[in-house]
């Protein structure tokens, strides 16, 4: 339940792909990592795209995402799940009614005869929703659907390394709080909620087929295509947008910028959505000087034995056709 919480899927989709496209991208040494250095030294971020929810199918993971974890002295996550053990405790009480109303009261009629009909289509309950505030059903609906065709949170890649740092003792730090997180999604007017909550009932018809376009633009690093699946996805809450995406990637960035004076290097793993776009994190990084260059990773050297740095492919222009 901490996971299925912890990770804000409503806009970011997830799902398998062929082992042939896996090794596709391991082959050309290409997928969604970034290494950001500053102009005058200090240190390296490999700034490094998920997705939050995958399936067994998905794994491995492509091995530039294992490089970067090995080579990186931390890791950086949106929200590092051990810092607050009460996240399921703090989403439920900002997220469900309780004795305060039902979801009817937050929702038009229209709205509310949708979600009973999406729900009775699935074999749930027409009112299986009515205890949730809009948002939260929303989100719920969303997981939930991804889970039935094998996407799991804990799959997920921030999660994966996640519990692999635990087992390696390596430092682990969030970004954001659950707070913070949560409070993006209740603090909106009801009518954002309703348009979240239609934008994803609408979504679930084509669910099975966004899966694995999301996922396998993701193992390319074909940033624009998960751009495009994800605002296509917001079109109709640009509010959401603005909170989700674009201030965020104001404040991760300034977040980034410093910890990078730290000297040392780290992973900073964030959802892929997060890098595309003229407000995204590659170009917003690249505005305030940093030198960012598509990672294609380290091979050894076969004389002295050791790791070397090849292939870095600067974030051009071409990456960014809007």
């Amino acid at each position: 339940m901490m996971h299925f919480y912890r990770n804000l899927a409503f806009f970011l989709l997830a799902g398998c792909v062929s082992a042939a496209s896996s090794a596709l991208a391991d082959e050309e040494g290409k997928t969604s990592i970034w290494r950001v250095t500053g102009k005058d030294g200090g240190g390296t971020v490999f700034l490094a795209g998920s997705i939050h929810m995958l399936t067994e199918e998905d794994h491995p993971l492509p091995r530039l995402f294992e490089q970067a974890y090995r080579a990186s002295d931390e890791l950086i996550l949106e929200i590092a799940s051990g810092d607050d053990p009460n996240v399921e405790a703090k989403t439920l009480s900002r997220g469900m009614y309780g004795k305060e109303g039902r979801i009817s009261n937050d929702l038009s009629p229209e709205a509310y005869k949708r979600l009973r009909k999406f729900l009775s289509g699935t074999g749930l309950p027409a009112d299986a929703m009515d205890g949730f505030r809009p948002w939260l059903a929303a989100m719920t609906l969303s997981v939930t659907e991804m889970m039935k065709l094998g996407a799991r949170p804990e799959l997920g890649v921030d999660n994966y390394f996640e519990a692999k740092a635990i087992r390696d003792r390596k430092p682990v730090r969030g970004l954001e709080t659950v707070d913070f997180q949560v409070g993006i999604f209740a603090g909106v007017e009801k009518e954002i909620q309703e348009k979240m909550l239609l934008s994803t009932l609408s979504e679930m018809a084509t669910l099975d087929e966004d899966f694995p376009r999301m996922v396998e633009a993701w193992r390319s690093g074909d940033v624009d295509a998960v751009g495009r699946i994800i605002l296509e996805s917001m079109k109709t809450v640009p509010e959401l947008r603005r909170n989700v995406l674009d201030r965020r990637n104001q404040r991760w960035v300034k977040q980034i910028s410093e910890i990078i004076k730290e000297g040392k290097t780290f992973m900073v793993v964030v959802g892929t959505g997060h890098m595309a776009g003229k407000k995204g994190l590659l170009k917003l990084f690249e505005r305030r000087g940093f030198r960012v260059e598509r990672w294609h990773g380290e091979k050894p050297e076969k004389k002295k034995g050791r790791f070397i740095p090849v292939g870095l492919e600067p974030s051009a222009t071409a990456w960014f056709r809007h």
